[in-house]
């Protein structure tokens, strides 16, 4: 295992990744989530952007959270928990910080203007830094990187104990190899959903987000432990044919059910609450062995976009709010202004990367020799 890059691994995060782009310019079709420009919902013509709303909403974010386990796993094995934590600091932290504080406010300024505001963007950072930040989605798509800190300060004094006392790591791994013990972390997701959701359904706000902050732990820390023995890993992959059916069935019936919601307000909490823990444990088993089955393998795009994925999670919600901002109350077809918004987007960031972010990184690669 430690000698064997799990290249799958590096495909599924660079895909979530790479999925925002058309996960974020659809929510403004579907009203599924927070973006920041939002139109009425128009009938079954929506019906193919809120498949990809439903299907990655319920899940990859949390699958996201779990591949950041397996990380911690490998990263604190190959470099120790001091600069393991000085590289969180640096890579996390910092851009949460600055994003923050420079990016997010550029993002809001577009739904300031779609819905009436007047004013100049320097005029707008007041806006923004007001009691209207939570309007304005405070730190928006950054949430993940501020939760990802703060879960690592938890987990840290964990999976250092853990790295020294391997036997009690051993143990633990053993003890879900056996029978169907395996069903205890999935059987801890669901209950935490169902108990949970319904009371913190959202939004990102850390303090007051209990269902979102038991249920990302508890995935990055049975991350941590999956990375660290191969019979948990094989034992997950003999769960792929039943979590493919019930992936498949629950994605029908959330497009049944958040399209009844949506377009005739009738409430179905109950049902999505229910089954969203199983639901997002079988998308993840069942992606993890279409990963393993199918991506396992090294190649110069994978190369490319895991220097590169980082660079798109960061500036992705800018260039999505421009172009649905340009587009939204253009006559045009909708899924004309869906995929515009999407393929220009990625051509933005496409030409951030490889204009500015290679050339700061050269220079300052240059400047440390």
């Amino acid at each position: 295992m430690q000698k064997e890059r799990l290249y799958y691994i590096d495909w599924l995060r660079v895909l979530v990744i790479l999925s925002l782009v058309p996960f974020h310019a659809a929510l403004t079709y579907t009203g599924l989530g927070d973006t920041y420009i939002k139109t009425p919902i128009i009938g079954l013509n929506t019906v193919p952007l809120m498949l990809i709303n439903i299907s990655l909403g319920s899940f990859f974010m949390t699958l996201l959270f779990f591949i950041s386990g397996m990380a911690a796993y490998y990263s604190l094995r190959r470099r120790g928990s001091q600069a393991f934590m000085s590289e969180r600091i640096r890579k996390v932290l910092v851009p949460f910080l600055l994003g923050f504080i420079l990016l997010c406010p550029l993002q809001a300024y577009f739904k300031g203007l779609y819905e009436g505001f007047l004013g100049s963007l320097i005029d707008f950072y007041a806006e923004f830094f007001s009691e209207k930040i939570v309007d304005y989605l405070g730190y928006s798509h950054l949430w993940y990187l501020l939760y990802l800190f703060v879960f690592t300060l938890l987990s840290l004094p964990l999976f250092k104990k853990w790295l020294i006392k391997e036997d009690e790591l051993k143990k633990l791994s053993s003890f879900l190899c056996k029978g169907r013990n395996i069903y205890y972390p999935v059987g801890f997701i669901i209950v935490a959903e169902m108990i949970l959701r319904p009371f913190f359904p959202g939004p990102q706000t850390l303090i007051t987000d209990w269902a979102n902050n038991v249920v990302y732990f508890a995935m990055m820390v049975f991350g941590f432990v999956y990375a660290s023995d191969t019979r948990i890993q094989e034992r997950v992959e003999r769960l792929k044919t039943l979590s493919g059916l019930i992936f498949l069935a629950l994605t029908i019936l959330y497009s049944i059910v958040f399209y009844t919601w949506l377009t005739q307000g009738t409430d179905l909490t109950v049902i999505w609450v229910l089954t969203k823990g199983i639901y997002e444990c079988s998308a993840i088993i069942y992606v993890l062995w279409l990963g393993k089955k199918y991506l396992n393998r090294q190649s110069k795009a994978l190369d490319y976009l895991n220097k590169a994925s980082f660079t798109y999670y960061i500036y992705h919600f800018l260039p999505v709010s421009f172009f649905t901002y340009c587009f939204v109350l253009s006559p045009m077809n909708l899924y004309v202004k869906f995929f515009l918004v999407v393929l220009l987007s990625y051509l933005c960031i496409f030409l951030f990367y490889e204009l500015v972010i290679k050339r700061i990184h050269g220079l300052i690669r240059s400047r440390g020799q």
